[in-house]
């Protein structure tokens, strides 16, 4: 195979590590100087810093990060509207707004120019070219896009790439299900969470997912741990790749065909894995951190040292596919949802693992945390793929209740409910329920 059907990029992809980081170098003080002469929010953040200076990753470590909290405080009330003290560019050369979910906040709203957004579009080239989309593919997605960023990238790369592109939005499941059998679709860009939706929705039609022809699928806006991927595997008889980023920095990981673990995107991308308990040193192979991004080709809305909260767990250098890029082994979670329960470090991923990796009889679940009196009390809400006999169902209690404990450590209180009772996501689920700090009349 030719290193032109290997790769997207093959100069780029191949670099030599030490080549990468000077590049990468290199870039972020480009990015430095031009966020600092050209947005009032890093102009006044690196008022002491000055772009040459930065010339190894100790001298990265001086900068400091910016917190999501941080961009919310430098647009709401501030000049120019919408993008405030963050807008990189006149407000005549965006062509593009878009914001992020809210789901934890006031929505960030995110400029595009078009340079910045093909530069997007380009990374998102890559993401795909790894997973194996080629322009002979009809790719399917089955969302309206609104003001969120993630399919409207891999809509546009995907374009580009030379595939058919298929969008879905207007269409309900059922509608849905029927044009990719109408088109004969050969891929999907899905959450993971519609993806199992979608194959229980075309199993209850009479259909055999992988008759419908789906060779491979890109997941987004979800932890896709690897039980998970695996299931989609099983269910679509497809093959399922994962990618991490976000509407901020946008995509910088993603998997390529050998599909252990997520290559950065580099150079376009430094991203540094740090330390879970301060954020302050690198961690070795193998290690959990924290994942700061700064993106190094992206001038409208410059995003330097971001704090993700992404955590992760640190790969090697290079990888089968002779890509050279550094690899992150897994995306365990996410900073925000990583509490204590009963002096207990606890992430819904473990949860999730466990379920779609050895309870395939049971569908749709959330977890719930409240304080009861002085203690903190852990639900488990789930429902069977079919109704059960009920001594089928107390021994499914009775082994689902050992092996959360053994996973997790905490002892949860289940309650079963009938098929079709939890609600069905498209999107981005919301499984997890932190109720502790709600007052209760």
């Amino acid at each position: 195979m030719s290193q032109a059907s290997t790769y997207w990029n093959p100069f780029v992809e191949t670099l030599p590590p030490e080549k990468i980081r000077q590049v990468q170098l290199k870039n972020l003080r480009r990015m430095v100087a031009y966020a600092k002469q050209h947005t009032v929010f890093y102009r006044e953040k690196y008022r002491h810093i000055e772009p040459e200076d930065i010339r190894s990753m100790a001298d990265v470590r001086q900068l400091p990060m910016v917190e999501k909290e941080d961009l919310r405080m430098a647009q709401v009330g501030k000049e120019p509207f919408l993008f405030g003290e963050l807008l990189g560019v006149s407000p005549e050369e965006v062509s593009d707004f878009r914001q992020t979910s809210g789901t934890t906040g006031t929505p960030v709203y995110v400029p595009e120019s078009r340079e910045s957004w093909q530069w997007r579009v380009e990374v998102w080239c890559h993401i795909l070219w790894m997973a194996g989309f080629r322009e002979v593919d009809r790719v399917f997605i089955p969302f309206g896009y609104n003001v969120y960023v993630a399919f409207w990238e891999g809509h546009y790369a995907a374009e580009k790439l030379g595939c058919m592109v298929i969008p879905g939005g207007a269409l309900d499941t059922i509608g849905r299900l029927n044009k990719m059998q109408e088109v004969r679709a050969t891929a999907l860009l899905n959450t993971p969470t519609y993806g199992v939706h979608l194959a229980e929705a075309a199993k209850n039609m009479g259909i055999h997912p992988p008759d419908m022809g789906i060779r491979r699928m890109v997941c987004a806006g979800e932890p896709l741990p690897p039980a998970t991927r695996h299931k989609l595997e099983t269910l679509w008889g497809a093959e399922v790749y994962d990618h991490i980023g976000g509407t901020e920095p946008c995509a910088w990981a993603a998997m390529c065909g050998q599909r252990q673990g997520l290559h950065i995107m580099e150079p376009f991308f430094l991203v540094e894995m740090l330390d879970m308990e301060n954020q302050q040193r690198d961690v070795a192979q193998g290690e959990l951190a924290v994942a700061v991004v700064s993106a190094l080709g992206r001038r409208s809305f410059p995003m330097i040292r971001f704090n993700t909260k992404d955590i992760v767990r640190k790969g090697s250098n290079g990888c089968g596919c002779g890509r050279t890029s550094q690899k992150i082994e897994e995306v365990a979670g996410r900073m925000d949802h990583l509490t204590k329960i009963r002096g207990v470090l606890f992430t819904p991923v473990a949860v999730e693992e466990l379920l779609r990796g050895e309870f395939p009889q049971i569908g749709e679940y959330e977890i719930s945390v409240e304080r009861k009196g002085t203690l903190d009390e852990i639900s488990l809400i789930y429902e069977p793929l079919e109704e059960m006999e009920q001594t089928a169902g107390q021994e499914l209690s009775v082994i689902l209740s050992e092996r959360l404990k053994i996973k997790t450590n905490l002892t949860f209180r289940l309650l079963p409910v009938r098929p079709g009772t939890l609600p069905r996501y498209k999107l981005k689920a919301k499984r997890y329920k932190d109720m502790r700090g709600i007052q209760r009349g």
